[in-house]
């Protein structure tokens, strides 16, 4: 095959405006791995491990909801506003003019739902996109495009200083699966569109001691990153902490496979 010619597709470009605007956060990133051994070996007894994404998202919500000061974010007046409901913002990826792309699905008030009500919600838009409200906002988009490049920018750029709209738009919190590792182990920076943003990387796998004896245990690799500009080092440290924990632990597990068992 020759060299080849093509037309940029017009969603590539909402992806260069977001990265050109997350330059202008103050992010930093913190690499870390949480044991996930436990719960990964009770979602193969249940038969559903396609509900992994879905019990990560519900501990990240459940971390953020016991440290609500990570999904701050402060307004055009200079006062922060602090969430008590939990939005999460994935990326789910369908079909656009014959082509995948990535567009962001608001998970809202993920905090108080289940692993399985999680899963079923993302599992339903990626079989029928337009049952998300991001999609049937296809027609703003265009016109969005329309802006020239230093006016879409600056509008997204300035979506964190405007909290509703962006609780709206993209949710409070961003939790992004790369998924370019395969089976493999790896770490993923993404683009800081929101105060706290959540890549979810590789599995590794290697033995530890575990409880006194020499075991082969599961790590998922994840990066949080924050908005330095409002997130301080000791809550996010108590964010990572806590999500430590929710994973090592199957936070969300038991419910799931109760709710198996009754349907």
């Amino acid at each position: 095959m020759g060299t080849q010619v093509r037309a940029v597709p017009w969603v590539r470009q909402l992806v260069i405006d977001t990265g050109r605007a997350a330059r202008r956060r103050h992010a930093i990133h913190g690499l870390f791995e949480a044991d996930v051994t436990s719960a990964r070996s009770a979602l193969r007894r249940d038969d559903a491990t396609r509900l992994f994404t879905a019990f990560v998202i519900h501990c990240v919500a459940a971390a953020v909801a016991a440290e609500p000061g990570v999904q701050a974010y402060r307004d055009l007046h200079g006062r922060e506003i602090v969430f008590d409901q939990v939005d999460i913002g994935v990326p789910i990826e369908v079909d656009v003019d014959g082509k995948p792309f990535a567009f962001t699905h608001v998970l809202r008030d993920a905090s108080r739902r289940t692993v399985r009500e999680l899963n079923d919600e993302i599992h339903a838009v990626k079989s029928d996109p337009h049952l998300s409200p991001s999609v049937r906002k296809e027609p703003w988009v265009h016109a969005y495009l329309l802006l020239p490049g230093f006016a879409r920018v600056a509008l997204l750029g300035a979506l964190h200083r405007l909290p509703r709209r962006q609780q709206s738009l993209a949710g409070t919190v961003g939790v992004t699966a790369v998924g370019m590792f395969g089976a493999g182990a790896g770490w993923g920076i993404g683009f800081q569109l929101h105060t706290l943003s959540v890549v979810v990387g590789g599995i590794a796998r290697r033995p530890i001691f575990f409880q006194g004896v020499l075991v082969e245990r599961e790590f998922l690799q994840l990066t949080v990153s924050v908005d330095h500009d409002i997130v301080d080092g000791a809550p996010a440290a108590r964010f990572v902490r806590r999500l430590r924990e929710l994973l090592l632990a199957g936070d969300g597990l038991h419910e799931s496979s109760t709710a198996k068992e009754q349907v």
